[in-house]
């Protein structure tokens, strides 16, 4: 069920995927993505990237340093990421803020119901 939800969304262009994603920043109440294609706004932007275990992905790192240096996110001191703005979320793995392991399938659906939750509520 969840990859049909996936393809209507990817086939009505209200979903995308990018990768080699350098930099996200707040632009006027959206998000500036550069990735490999060059760069585009999005209104929502999710992290689906797995990190290895207690690290941040090499391919994640211009985009977490990009988070940081524009006050998005954090890392946290136990490892992860974690949202300094309410309209970013971080989904598995990458998740910090709490023990920084190895997402569960439960761990990271509880993860994903929350952020589906706060991106439907105005």
């Amino acid at each position: 069920m969840n990859a049909s939800i996936l393809m209507r969304l990817l086939d009505s262009g209200q979903l995308t995927v990018s990768s080699g994603v350098t930099a996200v920043e707040p632009v006027n109440g959206r998000f500036r993505v550069r990735d490999a294609r060059g760069q585009h706004t999005a209104h929502v932007v999710v992290n689906a990237v797995n990190a290895p275990a207690h690290a941040v992905p090499g391919a994640a790192q211009p985009l977490v340093r990009s988070l940081e240096r524009v006050g998005l996110a954090t890392l946290h001191p136990s490892g992860g990421v974690v949202p300094t703005d309410p309209r970013v979320h971080v989904v598995g793995d990458l998740a910090g803020g709490g023990s920084f392991i190895t997402s569960s399938i439960a761990g990271v659906v509880a993860q994903a119901s929350r952020a589906a939750v706060a991106l439907r509520t105005p």
